[in-house]
């Protein structure tokens, strides 16, 4: 008996929180578009390439989508066994609240260990492909680290660099522009080349242009294979001007914290990612606990109400997030601390919550 009464949760709690999901990225993709097409309007792009980018924007909705959805599904399964009679009959059978409501934790949880490896695998890697499209038609006009098409670095007074884009994977990056300027701000040095790959101590390119206005002449000569210096223009550099956090994956980015450590550079705000993006993954299972013991406080089996408790957690989440990281990013509290402070309150809710209307 027990056991068809868990296969009978599951199945309504899995069926309800797979339409959410859907529902839920369908419902983000819509208002993104609407918010975004003068965007894309403004950079000319085909459908073709607004289609590309939200293919590679979707696996970060369904992130998002995934902690939202698993809230809202298991309020409302409790609010239906209520609606239903059905938790009296349950209860009746002798199943404790816990036990009636561990198949959803066990699932909650599984889906949470898959979203950490879907972050890390799949996410990560649509993130940095979707960077590229955004950099390339300067899309993202509220932020301005990303609304740059090129990066800029003045490296001795005289020399500046360009670039266009940067591969932490492959330590790769795109479209260089090296330019020399004399005392009267003329250019009288230029060096483009397409692209330069990391050796360990410089940079290598296959192929180079270089054009001279030096000495009132004009020259230009191709120069292919060979190494630059130039100075602090390195990975570590590039991939703190180019990538964020969420760009990299969680094996990435802690080794990207260890170099970087060695190199005494201040790595708080790489810390926090990287524990954020373990403590989100597992924001499903501690916002189901907390879901579970309101909804039984609630005891009522009006939807509307199932739905604004969902709501409401979902929010009380977000604001704490967006405040821990904050703190942590600005050194308030430890990176561990503001990456799950928003599942221990959402813990110690659900404690208080059972220890006073439940036990």
């Amino acid at each position: 008996m027990i056991k068809l009464i868990d296969k009978y949760i599951l199945k309504r709690f899995l069926s309800r929180m797979v339409f959410l999901i859907v529902g839920l990225s369908a419902i983000i993709i819509i208002t993104n578009l609407v918010e975004m097409i003068d965007n894309f309007i403004d950079a000319e792009m085909n459908s073709s390439e607004i289609f590309n980018y939200y293919f590679l924007s979707l696996p970060m909705i369904i992130s998002y989508a995934i902690p939202m959805s698993v809230t809202i599904s298991t309020v409302l399964s409790i609010v239906a066994y209520i609606k239903n009679n059905e938790l009296l009959a349950i209860r009746a059978f002798g199943v404790n609240y816990f036990r009636m409501t561990q198949s959803i934790l066990v699932a909650t949880l599984v889906v949470s260990i898959f979203h950490f490896f879907f972050e890390n695998q799949i996410v990560s890697n649509s993130n940095r492909l979707k960077n590229k499209i955004v950099r390339t038609y300067n899309l993202d006009k509220k932020n301005h680290k990303q609304n740059k098409a090129n990066f800029l670095e003045d490296i001795i007074g005289n020399r500046s660099v360009f670039i266009l884009n940067y591969n932490n994977k492959t330590q790769t990056a795109n479209k260089i522009i090296i330019k020399e300027i004399d005392e009267n701000n003329f250019v009288n040095k230029r060096i483009d080349s397409n692209q330069m790959i990391w050796n360990g101590k410089n940079w290598d390119f296959k192929k180079i242009l270089i054009r001279d206005w030096s000495n009132a002449t004009y020259s230009f000569k191709i120069v292919n294979d060979t190494t630059l210096n130039l100075d602090n223009i390195n990975p570590i550099y590039l991939t703190s001007e180019f990538i964020e956090p969420e760009q990299m994956n969680y094996f990435e980015l802690n080794d990207f914290i260890k170099i970087k450590q060695k190199n005494s550079g201040n790595t708080t705000k790489w810390k926090v990612g990287l524990n954020h993006k373990i403590a989100y993954s597992f924001s499903s299972f501690f916002m189901c606990i907390l879901s579970i013991i309101f909804a039984l406080m609630l005891k009522n089996s009006n939807v509307s109400y199932g739905i604004g408790l969902s709501l409401l957690i979902i929010t009380i989440y977000y604001v704490i997030l967006i405040i821990g990281k904050n703190f942590g990013i600005e050194g308030i509290i430890s990176p561990i601390l503001s990456a799950w402070l928003p599942n221990l309150v959402m813990l110690i809710l659900a404690f208080f919550g059972y220890k006073k209307f439940i036990f």
